[in-house]
């Protein structure tokens, strides 16, 4: 619930945006590293809170070039051999594909995004039915990522 709470408070950037902005760069950092670490949880609806929650903060520090690496580390964990990890970097990417406006990103995570996502689906996992829910989540990020095919 608290990740709810976070993530309303941060997605309403007419209020809130100032506030994000003038946090400590430390106290930011400390809070993102915190976040992240929830995103591995076993249970999907706090993965998928917690996802939503990143999305929040990333549309907000990623078009001002903050967090960039982000997009590589979840486009490098959706190849995880932990599923829930797979699962959390996959449901995350797509909330931010959804967020993002594709100027906010550089070509080359652009690129980055889609090779991840193409990936995800076309594993031997994906294919063989186990990993439908992996394959599930990267075809709706893929939908939202489809204006940064340049």
């Amino acid at each position: 619930m608290a990740a709810v709470i976070c993530k309303n408070l941060i997605a309403n950037r007419a209020n809130t945006l100032d506030i994000w902005l003038q946090l400590e760069p430390f106290f930011k950092t400390n809070m993102k590293e915190a976040i992240l670490s929830s995103l591995a949880s076993q249970s999907t609806s706090v993965r998928t809170q917690i996802a939503s929650l990143v999305s929040a903060i990333a549309a907000i520090e990623i078009p001002r070039g903050e967090w960039l690496d982000l997009i590589t580390n979840l486009c490098n964990n959706s190849g995880h051999s932990e599923h829930h990890i797979k699962l959390a970097s996959l449901q995350t990417l797509g909330f931010i594909c959804e967020e993002l406006e594709p100027q906010d990103l550089s070509n080359e995570l652009k690129n980055v995004i889609i090779a991840a996502l193409t990936t995800s689906i076309n594993s031997q996992e994906g294919l063989s039915g186990n990993g439908f829910p992996a394959t599930k989540l990267a075809v709706k990020a893929l939908l939202h990522s489809i204006p940064y095919a340049a």
